[in-house]
C-alpha cells in the first residue's frame, strides 16, 4: 500500500489549492453538467425536502443514512448524475457502474452479469452476489444474496449511488457495498411527452416513450421500453418489455409520497462460456450443449413500492415504506429445465431527531427493515439435452426472513462531521423437501444467529472546497441455502456468513474556480470466513469456509472542465467541454487459503484485473452539435483459484456524435455511436473456476462484441 500512498500525495501536491471558495460572480446557470461537486439537478430523494439549487460546495447523496453534501460523506460514495444517464442512455445500467472507480462488472451477454465491488463478489458464478441493491427503496437482492439490475430500464433510472465497502446503513452492512438506484422524480419535471428510437449492430433494436405530467402537487411519470437483438454470437437473442409508473404526491409542504410500480418481461437465449480454442477461432460460437439444447432464459418480474416522509416539527422527521416483488423464471439449461417462482414483501422504517446547540448539529438515527420471501423451484428431465421437458426431478421451497435493525448517532460542529452507527441483522431460512422419497427428506432449517456490525468515521472539511476522511467498518454476506448443503444434499449448519472490516482514508475536493474535482481514497477490507463454491456436477455446488482473504487498493476520479460557455452561442462557438476519469488499482489475495489440499495462499483472486483505467471527455457546441470519446483499459485477471491461466487485459475505444434542436415546443436529438472502436477481441466476462467434465477443457470466456454501431432518435413535446 506504500506505493498508492505516494501517488496519492504526489498528485494532491501537484494539484495544490489555487485559491479556496466561488470565484466572484460565478453564477449557479453556469455550474458545468454532471459535476460531483456541484450538480444542481440531485434531489434528496430519501428526505422530504422540496428540489432546490444546493451549494456550491457539492452534490447531495443520501448515503449512510443521511442526505449530505458529497464534500462532507465521511466515506467512498460515488455519483451517477441524471445528466450522464441521460446523454448514454444504455440498455442496461452495467455501463454506466463500469464507470465507477472499484467497481468492475462482467457482462457475458445482455442477461448474463456479475457486478463486483473492490473484488467482493468475485467468485459468484453467472451473477452478482454480497452486493446490496435497491431501487427507490424496493430491494433488488433477493433472498438468496443475488441482485439483479438487468431488469431496470436506464431510461428509467434518475441517478445512481454506488457506496464502495461494508457501512451500517438502512440498507444494511453488505459485504462489499451498495448500489442504490433512484427512478425518476416526477415532481421535478416539466410536462413533456417524449419518444426514442436506436437501432444497430447484430439486430438491436430498441423503442420507447415517457410521459411526464403534474399538477400542483400531484405529479406522474410513465416509462416504456421494448428491446430486441439477434446477438452476435449463435443463441444470444434476447427481449425484454418494461413499463414502469411513478407517482409522487405532496399533501402539504412537509410530506412527500412516491409510489413505484414496475413491470418488466425477458426472454433471452443463453450462449454461454466458451473454451480458449473456440474463444480464439470462433468466438461467435455458442458451447455446443447450450446451442444443442437452444437454451434460454424467460424471466417476469413485477415491482410495487410506497415510501412517504414527514416533518413532524422541527427536530423529527419519520420515514418509511412498503414494497412487494414478485419474481418468476424458466431456464432451459442442457441438464435439465428449472423454474424458479419468488415473493417476497417488508417494510422499512427510519426515525431521524435532530438538535442544534450552537454552531454544533447533532443527529440520531433508528429504524429497522422486514423482508420476507417464499422461493419456490423445481426442476425437470431434459432427456439428451435435446431441449425437451421431461418428468419432475425435484420440487423445494424455501421461507426466507430477514430482519434488520440499525441505530446512528452524527455530530457536526464545524467543518468536522463525527458519525457512528451500529446494524444488528439476523436471517433464517425454512427450507422443505417436496419430492422426498422413502426416508430420504433433505428439509431443514438454516440460521447463523445475530450478526453486529459498527462502523465508525470521520470527515474534516479544510479551505472550504476540501475535505478528508476515514473510516472503520464491519460488514457481512449470509450465505445461500445452496452454499449450506453438503453432497447429500443435506444443510450443514456450522456453515458461517463471511465477515470483514474494511479501514479506508481519503481526500475529495474542487480546484482551480470549481474548473476540477478530485476523489481519492486508500482501502485495506480483511474478509474472513471465506465461502467456497465446490462444483461437484453440471448443477451441483457445494459451499464450505475455506480460508481469509485481502483487499487493498487505491481509488481515484477526476473531473475536469476544460471549458464552459453560453450554451445558446453560436452555431460553432463552444458551450462546454469537461473530461472525466476513473482508476482502479488493486491487489486481492488469498491469505489464507487451502482448497482440499491445495493451498492458494498468496494467489491472487481470480475474475478480477489489479487495473482498471476508465477516461471519458465531451465536448459541446452552441449550435447543439455535441462529440463524447470513450477509453477504457482493463488489466488481466486470473482465471482460477491456482492463477495457472490469465485472461489476457485490454482496451476499448469509442466515439459518439450527436445533434439536438428545438423548433417551437419540440426538441430533436439524433446520435450515431461506434463502440469497440478498434475491434478488439476481448472477454467481457469470465467464469472462474470453470470446471472440466472428461476430456473437455474449461469454459472460462465470454467473448465481448467486435466493432459495433448505434444510430437513434428522440423527439421531445413540451405542451
Amino acid at each position: 500500500m506504500g506505493r498508492p500512498a505516494g501517488i496519492i500525495l504526489v498528485l494532491f501536491l501537484l494539484l495544490g489549492n489555487p485559491g479556496a471558495g466561488a470565484p466572484p460572480g460565478f453564477a449557479p446557470d453556469t455550474i458545468p453538467r454532471g459535476n460531483p461537486c456541484e450538480d444542481r439537478t440531485a434531489v434528496r430523494h430519501d428526505t422530504i425536502v422540496v428540489k432546490e439549487p444546493l451549494e456550491l460546495t457539492g452534490v447531495e447523496v443520501a448515503a449512510f443514512n443521511t442526505s449530505r453534501r458529497l464534500l462532507d460523506v465521511p466515506g467512498s460514495v460515488s455519483l451517477v448524475p441524471p445528466a450522464r444517464i441521460e446523454q448514454e442512455d444504455p440498455v442496461t445500467v452495467l455501463p454506466l457502474l463500469n464507470q465507477v472507480p472499484g467497481v468492475f462488472a462482467h457482462a457475458g451477454t445482455l442477461n448474463t452479469s456479475r457486478i463486483t465491488i473492490r473484488g467482493i463478489g468475485a467468485r459468484v458464478p453467472y451473477a452478482t452476489g454480497r452486493i446490496r441493491a435497491y431501487f427507490n427503496q424496493i430491494p433488488l437482492t433477493n433472498g438468496s444474496g443475488i441482485s439483479i439490475l438487468e431488469h431496470i430500464d436506464p431510461g428509467v433510472v434518475e441517478r445512481i449511488e454506488i457506496t464502495r465497502g461494508p457501512a451500517s446503513s438502512a440498507y444494511g452492512a453488505g459485504l462489499g457495498g451498495t448500489v442504490t438506484m433512484t427512478a425518476r422524480q416526477s415532481l421535478s419535471r416539466p410536462t413533456s411527452l417524449r419518444t426514442t428510437l436506436q437501432a444497430g449492430s447484430f439486430g438491436l433494436l430498441r423503442n420507447g416513450f415517457s410521459l411526464d405530467a403534474g399538477k400542483n402537487r400531484v405529479a406522474s411519470s410513465l416509462i416504456y421500453s421494448r428491446t430486441r437483438s439477434e446477438g452476435f454470437r449463435e443463441n444470444n437473442h434476447y427481449r425484454r418489455d418494461a413499463l414502469t409508473s411513478v407517482t409522487q404526491f405532496r399533501p402539504h409542504s412537509k410530506a412527500l409520497i412516491t409510489a413505484l410500480v414496475a413491470w418488466s418481461d425477458m426472454k433471452a437465449g443463453i450462449p454461454s462460456s466458451i473454451d480458449s480454442m473456440t474463444f480464439v477461432k470462433a468466438p461467435s460460437s455458442a458451447a455446443a450443449n447450450w446451442l444443442a439444447t437452444r437454451g434460454y432464459e424467460d424471466t417476469g418480474k413485477f415491482l410495487a413500492g410506497v415510501s412517504g416522509g414527514l416533518q413532524a416539527g422541527e427536530r423529527l422527521r419519520l420515514q418509511g415504506s412498503l414494497f412487494a416483488t414478485i419474481h418468476n423464471e424458466k431456464e432451459m439449461r442442457p441438464f435439465d429445465v428449472l423454474y424458479e417462482a419468488r415473493s417476497s414483501g417488508g417494510a422499512r422504517i427510519k426515525t431521524t431527531y435532530s438538535l442544534r446547540t450552537g454552531e454544533s448539529l447533532f443527529e440520531f438515527m433508528a429504524g429497522g427493515e422486514v423482508f420476507l420471501e417464499a422461493f419456490r423451484y423445481r426442476t425437470h428431465e431434459n432427456p439428451g439435452g435435446a431441449g425437451v421437458e421431461g418428468g419432475l426431478v425435484s420440487r423445494n421451497r424455501e421461507w426466507i426472513q430477514t430482519f434488520n435493525l440499525f441505530l446512528q448517532g452524527e455530530l457536526e460542529k464545524g467543518r468536522l462531521t463525527l458519525s457512528a452507527g451500529l446494524n444488528l441483522h439476523e436471517t433464517s431460512t425454512d427450507y422443505s423437501d417436496l419430492m422426498r422419497a422413502g426416508e430420504s427428506d433433505r428439509s431443514g432449517r438454516y440460521a447463523f444467529g445475530a450478526i453486529w456490525s459498527p462502523r465508525l468515521s470521520a470527515n474534516y472539511r479544510y479551505l472550504r472546497q476540501h475535505a478528508v476522511f476515514a473510516t472503520l467498518s464491519h460488514g457481512f454476506a449470509p450465505p445461500a441455502l445452496s452454499e449450506t448443503l453438503t453432497p447429500q444434499g443435506m444443510i450443514d449448519p456450522g456453515i458461517r456468513p463471511e465477515k470483514s472490516w474494511n479501514l479506508e482514508a481519503g481526500i475529495r475536493g474542487s480546484l482551480w474556480r470549481y474548473r476540477v474535482f478530485y476523489d481519492l481514497g486508500l482501502y485495506s477490507m480483511w474478509v474472513q470466513d471465506l465461502l467456497v463454491a465446490e462444483r461437484v456436477g453440471p448443477d451441483s455446488w457445494v459451499g464450505r469456509n475455506a480460508g481469509a482473504s485481502l483487499h487493498q487498493g487505491l481509488e481515484a476520479e477526476f473531473q475536469f472542465v476544460l471549458f464552459r460557455g453560453p450554451a445558446d452561442g453560436s452555431w460553432w462557438h463552444p458551450a462546454g467541454a469537461e473530461l472525466r476519469s476513473a482508476l482502479s488499482l488493486n491487489r486481492f489475495v488469498f491469505t489464507d487459503f487451502i482448497d482440499r489440499d491445495t493451498d492458494h495462499s498468496g494467489n491472487r483472486i481470480p475474475g478480477i484485473p489489479d487495473a482498471v483505467v476508465h477516461l471519458e471527455g465531451d465536448v459541446r457546441l452552441g449550435g447543439g452539435l455535441h462529440a463524447a470519446a470513450s477509453w477504457r483499459l482493463v488489466g488481466p485477471m486470473p482465471l482460477n483459484d491456482a492463477n495457472d491461466g490469465f485472461a489476457k487485459g485490454y482496451s476499448l475505444a469509442g466515439i459518439r456524435l450527436g445533434y439536438r434542436h428545438r423548433v417551437g415546443r419540440v426538441e430533436a436529438e439524433g446520435f450515431v455511436q461506434v463502440a469497440n472502436l478498434t475491434d478488439t477481441h476481448y472477454a467481457s466476462m469470465v467464469l472462474v473456476n470453470a470446471p472440466s467434465f472428461g476430456s473437455s477443457a474449461p469454459r472460462y470466456y465470454y467473448p465481448g462484441m467486435p466493432r459495433n454501431f448505434l444510430a437513434g432518435l428522440a423527439l421531445r413535446f413540451d405542451p
